[in-house]
Parts: C-alpha cells; sequence; structure tokens
C-alpha cells in the first residue's frame, strides 16, 4: 500500500514524564511518511526544551498559555500537511502497526471519516480502556468494554457512533468541511461532538481493533473536580443544543434537565454533600450556554446547512451503539 502522507499531532501540557515513551514508539513505527506536530500549551516542565533536544525533526508549536485539549489540536491542525491528520494523546505508547492499519481501512472508502484505534490500559495491557463508543440520546457516553478483559468480541471491526480522541485518525476531507474540535470545549465531549457532526454529513466512524496503543490515562483534573463536572456538563449540553434538530430538543430538553434534577434529588435524601455541587455544576453550566448563545445560534446554522442526515438517522445509530454495548460487557 503507497503510503499517503500523514500528519500527528500531540498536544502537551507538562507531559515531560510521557515524551519519551510515547516519542520513541513512533519512531517505531512500520509507516514511514508521516510528520509529528508538537504543540505546547505554556508548559512549566521543560517539556519543549527535551523535544527540541532530543527530535530535532519534530515541528514544535508553543502557546503561550493552556489553550486546553481542544483548542491546541485546533491550531495544530492548521499546521498540518497530510493527507490524513492522526490526533494522538501524549500519554500513549502505540503499537508498530498502529497508523498503517488506521490509514489501511480509512483508504477503503471515501465515506470512512474517522477511524479509531482499540485502547488497552498501559499498566494492565490485556485491559480494555476502549473498544468503540456507545451513547445514547442523553449523551451519556460510554466506552465499549471499559476494564474488560479482550476477547475475540472486542475485535470485530465495526461502526461506532463515537471515536475516543485519545488516538484517531481524520481524513483532510471531512476536515476541510466540518474543522475538528468546537474551541470552546477545552475538553471532555469534544470527541463525541466531532463524531456526531462527522455522521451528520455522512460520513463514517470505524472502529480498527487490529490497530492498537496503550494509554495511561492522565487526568487533566481530578477524577471527581467541581471544574471537570462544569466542563462536561457544559460541553455536553452544548453538544445537545447544537446538533439535534429542533423537534428533538423539545422531546429531549425537558428529560434531560428532569435526569438531572434526579441526581441532585437522591442526593438530598441520602443526605450527600455534593449535591449542592451537582445544583451549582448544573446551573452554571445552563448559564454558561446562555452566555455564548451567539456562537451556539451560528454552529447550529452551520450543521443546519450541511447536514444531509436527520435525527431519526442519529437516534436509531445511538439506540444501536448502546445496545451493542450492553450486550458486549455481558460477555
Amino acid at each position: 500500500m503507497e503510503e499517503p502522507f500523514t500528519s500527528i499531532i500531540l498536544s502537551n501540557y507538562n507531559g515531560l514524564i510521557h515524551i519519551k515513551e510515547c516519542f520513541d514508539s513512533l519512531l517505531k513505527l512500520n509507516y514511514k511518511n508521516f510528520e509529528i506536530i508538537f504543540i505546547d500549551n505554556n508548559s512549566q516542565d521543560k517539556s519543549i526544551e527535551f523535544v527540541r533536544k532530543n527530535y530535532p525533526n519534530v515541528k514544535i508549536i508553543e502557546n503561550k498559555k493552556d489553550y486546553g485539549f481542544s483548542k491546541a489540536n485546533n491550531i495544530a491542525a492548521t499546521y498540518a500537511k497530510g493527507k490524513y491528520i492522526a490526533l494522538l494523546n501524549i500519554d500513549t505508547v502505540v503499537d508498530a502497526n498502529w497508523l498503517t492499519r488506521l490509514v489501511k481501512v480509512a483508504e477503503k472508502s471515501d465515506k470512512i471519516g474517522i477511524t479509531v484505534s482499540k485502547m488497552y490500559y498501559y499498566h494492565n495491557k490485556d485491559i480494555i480502556n476502549y473498544a468503540g463508543g456507545s451513547c445514547d440520546k442523553y449523551l451519556k457516553g460510554v466506552h465499549i468494554g471499559d476494564n474488560k478483559r479482550d476477547n475475540k468480541s472486542f475485535s470485530i471491526q465495526m461502526e461506532v457512533f463515537f471515536a475516543c480522541g485519545a488516538a484517531i485518525l481524520i481524513k483532510r476531507e471531512l476536515y476541510n468541511k466540518i474543522g475538528l474540535f468546537d474551541p470552546l470545549y477545552y475538553a471532555y465531549c469534544e470527541d463525541l461532538d466531532l463524531s456526531w457532526r462527522t455522521w451528520l454529513i455522512g460520513y463514517k466512524v470505524v472502529y480498527v481493533p487490529t490497530s492498537f496503543i496503550y494509554h495511561k490515562i492522565g487526568q487533566i483534573l481530578g477524577p471527581r473536580s467541581p471544574r471537570k463536572m462544569f466542563l462536561s456538563e457544559k460541553n455536553r449540553l452544548r453538544t445537545l443544543l447544537k446538533n439535534y434538530e429542533l423537534k428533538t430538543l423539545f422531546i429531549i430538553l425537558p428529560i434531560y434537565f428532569g435526569k438531572r434534577m434526579g441526581i441532585i434529588v437522591k442526593k438530598v435524601l441520602k443526605f450527600d454533600i455534593s449535591a449542592i455541587i451537582h445544583l451549582y455544576v448544573y446551573i452554571k453550566a445552563i448559564f454558561w450556554n446562555i452566555i455564548h448563545t451567539r456562537s451556539l445560534l451560528k454552529n447550529r446554522q452551520f450543521i443546519s446547512l450541511n447536514r444531509i442526515k436527520d435525527d431519526n438517522f442519529i437516534l436509531n445509530l445511538m439506540k444501536k451503539s448502546t445496545t451493542l454495548e450492553k450486550s458486549l460487557m455481558k460477555i
């Protein structure tokens, strides 16, 4: 197979401890026709100095402040020259055939816009972190296979609703049409939003189990951090508001907010003090989206003008993904 030129983007914020192992695994790839773009979000751990000294062929972009995962990747993508743009987390180690197999599947059809790898936990290499992404209509996203021991059920190539952004390949043609991540997301839910928009304009997202990485699962924020809760919630709400048709939103939103209130009520009945945090996060997320109404409407207009799939297609796709996830997790 002729190797199309591919741009590999790695965004970094104080990830010095991961850089050597990640970069060295990339240099061992069987795929040779690629460039590496390293974009740094104003790290204070001398990450840039280390890359500049040890990997002179890497293209380095220095941000003057921490823009977060989404905007950093967007900036780096403007420098990419490849037919394909691969996004890879800095806290990963790739298999030698990681890129070859992603590109091979992407080349099979003009309608495949994104291919995504199988991901294992770095510290427990036969346990899955991601084997496809499922999502229900209220945007509860799930990594299929997470924390399950690998087996043949997770080794089937298939279409999935969303691709985990830790190791994905995006076709240039798709990027030219819809861009990359929403720059207002900072982190969390940006990959689900990108995948949704990919399906809306008629492209497919395909999980490729023969392409795999090992993921150390670095936390951008603490696992129960109020800030992480806020970012996840406001991004999830924005994704719903951007991508659903109005007729669907009138049905989904009341139930969505009802589910949020249900969580708070349950916590109150259990005298759980975190109910206050959840209430604060939900209210803050709503007001954030109100403040950014102009941007939201602009995005909705773009999606409305370019979509070729309606919400019946999307809802059916979501239902199939959750049914598949539930059946596989029983194995």
